[in-house]
């Protein structure tokens, strides 16, 4: 998702990135299992889509409701075709889900057949959108806010999402290690200390420990805050 011809966000909002990055990551995941799943298989599957969907859910609320107000507001350009392709990405969730509940409760080759084509529909067009929002708003980011601005607007938005322990560890999981890394150090430098213990405490709890090992490797300074790990 990286058209070398967009201007790539500088700021503390480049946390944006991480959550195309797993968005992206999962989407592409789920698509791949649809493919040739088993009755067997239908439970985990349902499980990870869970997750992808309430993730998906509340990243495009986080734009529709805070991120593009404050562009419009501070002079910046939302093409609204943007806002269309959340409600239809909705519609393509809805579409899977159902047919996942379909394949749960009947369990035959038709079915679960019926997932592929759905989780491929919902991934091309997921993509799609993400790189149309890095190639049409987030170039306009660090034009539009200074640091102090975007750590600011950073904080809204993480008090404003209703509590989630799942997202901050399905984020860092998703993520390569050295994105990862990136993510945290943004973080140190935007967050206050308590909302940092806070997410640095849901990842240690919610990851594998390869994940967290690597938390402590890149970042044994963030790691060391967490209480007893």
């Amino acid at each position: 998702m990286n058209n070398p011809s967009t201007r790539r966000v500088i700021g503390p909002l480049k946390t944006w990135y991480d959550l195309h990055e797993a968005l992206g990551h999962e989407v592409r995941a789920l698509a791949d299992l649809a493919t040739g799943i088993t009755a067997t298989g239908v439970d985990g599957f349902a499980k990870r889509f869970e997750a992808f969907d309430a993730e998906l859910r509340n990243h495009s609320e986080v734009e529709d409701g805070i991120m593009f107000p404050a562009i419009l507001a501070a002079g910046g350009t939302v093409p609204h075709h943007l806002l269309d392709e959340h409600r239809d990405e909705q519609l393509r969730v809805y579409a899977l889900g159902s047919a996942i509940m379909a394949a749960k409760g009947r369990g035959d080759s038709e079915s679960l057949a019926g997932l592929a084509p759905l989780a491929s529909t919902l991934r091309d067009g997921l993509l799609a959108h993400l790189q149309a929002e890095e190639d049409e708003v987030l170039g306009e980011v660090d034009e539009l806010f200074s640091a102090d601005e975007q750590s600011n607007l950073l904080r809204t938005i993480i008090s404003s999402m209703p509590p989630d322990p799942g997202m901050q560890p399905w984020v860092a999981a998703a993520l390569t290690p050295e994105h990862l890394e990136a993510r945290l150090r943004n973080m140190a430098t935007s967050l206050g200390h308590d909302a940092l213990v806070g997410m640095l405490t849901q990842i240690h709890d919610g990851v594998d420990a390869a994940t967290w090992a690597e938390v402590e490797s890149r970042t044994p300074d963030l790691a060391a805050l967490v209480p007893g790990s």
